[in-house]
């Protein structure tokens, strides 16, 4: 029998009684080849439910930072609670605690903050003494002592962390999913099942926009040489297995995935003044403003980036309370294929632009890592960018 293992179950595995009882059990399944098990929740409540979240936040008028994250922790701390008690009516020895008492330590931020540190002292204490620690996920302790809240994915990164720290023999993350597959099937009808996938792999597939597992859980599993196995709520079983190393399959793409709707921004100047300063300064700006870019080109005098769609009217406030000249394209989104194997392979921009082109999509912006290329697209074009890719590179 195997020591530990982490396994964590999101919003929708415990939505109605009956799938908190089907998750329970699937627990109790699991303790027949494990001593001990970390249980991460989410929050169970839905828009509605006078314990959901958003029910909660509708409490108050305009809390605090700090006062709106001790009301979002709320709705894990009930799952934790509620869970434990389950199991401990199955004849399971069970403890509920929140995500500073397993020893989550953040940043500053109380809405969004990033994960730093697990102390693990407090969790291998109480597993000695009990068969199941349910751990409530998305919530932490800053380094000041208050409640914290984690980003989106937090309950991931919660497991995973917790999983690392604790060097869990393995981390199961039930999903109501039939697989990971290569493409959102929604948008792509030829999207493919992934049985195996790399921890790096799934990390930027996540960073452009698939929502399987948070890019950080993933990041935090491949640092730490921990195996994830996906697992179906509806049955139990795994569905896709996430390695912690780069896997040498022959496909070095491995999926296409697209982002949040976006805003082109085209900047320029005609001064004699150092482009750098320009950049700079332009740049800083935004940056100030509190607003993420993205698909960074520059272009002599001119720039290129991108924002989230809400952002646009601030952005462009910015900018011309400054004087700088703009222009934008919207609403654009960005395409992208993914794998780490492509590292080196040649033709593989070649075949991207092709595949866009005899689709009829125009590339407004291109940026590649060694992992991933990606091209920004009309939002209108972006399904069909999609499926232009897969075709090329996944379904041949």
């Amino acid at each position: 029998m195997s020591n530990l293992c982490v396994m964590k179950f999101g919003g929708t595995c415990l939505a109605t009684e009956e799938d908190r009882r089907k998750s329970v059990d699937f627990c109790i399944k699991e303790l027949e080849s494990y001593c001990n098990a970390v249980i991460v929740v989410s929050a169970m409540g839905r828009t509605g439910d006078p314990y959901s979240t958003d029910s909660l936040l509708e409490l108050v008028s305009s809390p605090v930072p700090l006062e709106k994250s001790c009301l979002m922790a709320c709705g894990e701390i009930i799952s934790a609670a509620v869970f434990a008690d389950m199991l401990r009516q199955k004849g399971i020895s069970a403890k509920a605690v929140t995500g500073w008492n397993a020893g989550l330590r953040t940043d500053e931020q109380h809405c969004g903050a990033d994960l730093e540190s697990v102390e693990k002292e407090y969790l291998q204490a109480s597993l000695k003494e009990n068969d199941c620690v349910v751990v409530a996920g998305f919530q932490g302790m800053s380094s000041k002592g208050t409640i914290s809240t984690l980003r989106r994915g937090g309950s991931d990164i919660t497991a995973t962390a917790i999983a690392a720290a604790l060097n869990a023999d393995e981390l199961m993350l039930f999903k109501k999913i039939d697989s990971v597959y290569t493409a959102d099937p929604e948008r792509v009808p030829g999207a493919l099942k992934v049985d195996r996938i790399s921890a790096e792999d799934i990390r930027q597939l996540a960073w452009q926009g698939a929502k399987v597992v948070h890019p950080r859980a993933s990041e935090i599993a491949g640092d730490a040489g921990i195996r994830i196995s996906v697992k179906s709520h509806r049955t139990g079983e795994p569905v896709t297995e996430i390695e912690p190393f780069v896997l040498r399959s022959g496909m070095y793409i491995t999926g296409v995935a697209s982002g949040f709707d976006a805003v082109q921004f085209r900047i320029r100047t005609d001064s004699c003044a150092s482009m750098h300063e320009f950049y700079s300064r332009a740049f800083g700006l935004v940056a100030d403003a509190g607003v993420s870019m993205d698909m960074f080109s520059v272009f002599d005098k001119a720039a290129m980036f991108t924002v989230p769609m809400e952002d646009e009217h601030r952005v462009s406030e910015v900018l011309s309370d400054n004087g700088i000249d703009y222009r934008t394209i919207s609403p654009c989104a960005k395409v992208s294929i993914v794998g780490a194997g492509m590292h080196g392979i040649k033709g593989v921009m070649a075949r991207f632009s092709s595949a866009l082109d005899k689709a009829g999509i125009d590339m407004l912006q291109s940026v590649d890592s060694h992992a991933t290329i990606s091209a920004l697209v009309l939002l209108q074009q972006r399904d069909e960018a999609l499926r232009a890719l897969h075709r090329e590179f996944l379904e041949q």
